[in-house]
């Protein structure tokens, strides 16, 4: 394990090359939960994520034999662009090594900073046998994204910030992959703030530490991604889990709607953008507003990597959600000049048709009538109930389509 003397010189060495972010409160988020919420906006890292801290402070404590000959890490996103980031920054060659199913945009990112990046494996255990082989091969320094003493005192950094910025803190709640991030800050903030409460957050779909937290046997993770990929993470180290189980009081999982809901409201609220694994201490402080109301709560948004084609379909998802884009589907008598009629109740009502397609093969329940699906953007729940209160009282049939 580490002591708080490590978080101490990491933070004296890391200053000034790694944002000291801002911790607000958000007025509207505590109005709606009930919670004095404040967010520690980790997204603002020049690389958008918390990663930098320990990266650097990894590079820092190197000597200048192993700074010049090299490092290798093996990561898909935050802790890869952290690295070769401050690598160029400090003359440090970097080799990162990424599945072979890595989004190009997070390739090229690397890329940008000056990495060599290889990918090489399809699974976690695969590109990590590869990533160990080639630091024995080149003689590369192995930097290891939550494994490493030094890593996980950089990240202890987050948490220090957060208790000498704000020492009303109650509690303080963290997403939690492979550990580090939670590991470091809960020693900086029990450290300093010893009645703080802090709990972590995992995705449903990969839960190791929860379930180990718990004592309970450690379901597989799922067989599929999560929104929250940043904290996707099989398992902890034997340093994180050993950390976690001293020091943080509460370990508690998150649905994949309640992740998505997370991110579209920061976006909506706050204007900014984190990604799944960024919103998902937000996400717990929604499902669990009955344990923390009226309590100061510091939410860490860890990060903001988030690829564009996946928050495009997470804002359409909200949208839905929220009532805002509803689909319906409406019988109509096969007759010239109904579906004019129809649309023009719509139309009346402030309903704007973003799709329609009308159909007389299929489904319809009689060779007489039509069946006409429509995607309308509304205000929200309310002005979709009362667009079916209208049509019923013209005498169409119509049901919203999930």
């Amino acid at each position: 394990m580490i002591a708080f003397g490590d978080i101490l010189a990491a933070a004296q060495r890391i200053e000034g090359s790694v944002a000291r972010t801002s911790l607000a409160k958000s007025e509207t988020l505590s109005a709606l939960t009930g919670v004095n919420v404040f967010l520690k906006f980790e997204n603002q890292q020049f690389t958008a994520s918390f990663k930098e801290r320990g990266a650097l402070n990894r590079l820092l404590t190197m000597t200048a034999a192993q700074r010049a000959g090299g490092v290798v890490a093996m990561s898909a996103g935050n802790h890869a662009q952290a690295l070769a980031y401050h690598g160029q920054r400090l003359g440090v060659p970097t080799v990162i090594v990424m599945p072979r199913h890595t989004p190009n945009p997070k390739v090229e990112q690397t890329r940008v900073f000056g990495a060599e990046v290889l990918l090489e494996g399809a699974t976690f255990d695969e590109t990590l046998g590869f990533t160990k082989r080639l630091a024995a091969e080149r003689e590369l320094t192995l930097i290891h994204p939550f494994d490493d003493p030094t890593v996980v005192a950089g990240q202890g950094t987050v948490g220090l910030e957060i208790t000498g910025d704000a020492p009303e803190m109650d509690a303080l709640v963290v997403p939690v992959g492979g550990g580090g991030l939670i590991a470091g800050t809960s020693l900086a903030a029990k450290s300093t703030v010893p009645d703080i409460e802090v709990i972590g957050v995992q995705a449903e779909r990969f839960a190791a530490v929860c379930e180990r937290f718990h004592g309970r046997v450690g379901r597989p993770p799922a067989a599929f991604g999560t929104v929250a990929e940043g904290i996707a993470v099989k398992s902890p180290s034997a340093l994180t889990l050993g950390m976690i189980q001293r020091w943080v009081d509460d370990m508690v999982t998150v649905s994949e709607e309640e992740i998505e809901s997370a991110v579209y409201t920061l976006l909506e609220v706050e204007k900014t953008v984190a990604e799944g694994a960024g919103a998902a201490a937000l996400a717990a402080v929604f499902k669990h507003r009955e344990r923390f109301l009226g309590k100061n709560v510091a939410v860490v948004v860890s990060g903001g990597n988030i690829d564009m084609m996946t928050l495009s379909s997470l804002l359409q998802r909200g949208l839905v959600r929220r009532g805002r884009l509803v689909r319906l589907r409406v019988e109509l008598p096969d007759v010239p000049g109904s579906l004019s009629a129809m649309t023009a109740i719509l139309g009346e009502l402030d309903s704007n048709i973003i799709e329609i397609v009308h159909q007389r093969a299929f489904g319809a329940a009689s060779v007489s009538v039509s069946l006409v699906d429509l995607t309308l953007r509304m205000r929200g729940e309310e002005q979709a109930d009362v667009v079916l209160r209208a049509l019923a009282s013209a005498g169409y049939a119509a049901q919203i389509l999930e």
